[in-house]
């Protein structure tokens, strides 16, 4: 099994069975036996059998990176883009994020957070949507680009 660190480097089986660990809850001493979710790719090596607050418990599994060349000053500079996170607070304020939830990078450090199984459908059916539409810019930019090239070739 290969773990990621902690910002989601490298990759993990999808596979990978729930870990079980102890941390002690910082504010009541007790010590809380832990079940990683399924795929938890997070080494958790901070927090095993220390103190920690329970909120500051959660696990990821952060998809393989993607960059592009993004040209944001003049120049391009690799940024990772489209990147998802399935991830779980068991312990959040919000208790929607007491269940594994999906959170989308756009662009480096630019995220969708929050995603139900269906606002991740949500998500991706509208950049399904915008890839068709990138395609017939592409089928456009070759037919442009042709008729453009034999104007100027006289």
């Amino acid at each position: 099994m290969t773990l990621i660190d902690d910002r989601g480097v490298g990759t993990v089986p999808q596979d990978t069975a729930p870990r079980t660990w102890s941390f002690i809850d910082r504010r009541t001493g007790e010590a809380v036996v832990y079940v990683c979710m399924d795929g938890c790719a997070l080494s958790h090596a901070t927090e095993i059998g220390r103190p920690v607050f329970r909120e500051d418990v959660w696990c990821w599994f952060w998809d393989e990176s993607l960059t592009l060349p993004v040209n944001e000053n003049g120049r391009p500079e690799e940024f990772r883009v489209l990147s998802t996170v399935i991830k779980v607070e068991p312990w959040s304020a919000t208790i929607a994020e007491r269940l594994p939830f999906a959170v989308v990078e756009l662009v480096d450090d630019h995220f969708i957070d929050g995603l139900d199984p269906d606002g991740l459908e949500t998500v991706i059916n509208t950049l399904a949507a915008r890839l068709d539409r990138m395609r017939e810019t592409q089928r456009r930019l070759v037919e442009i680009r042709a008729a453009y090239m034999e104007r100027t070739a006289a």
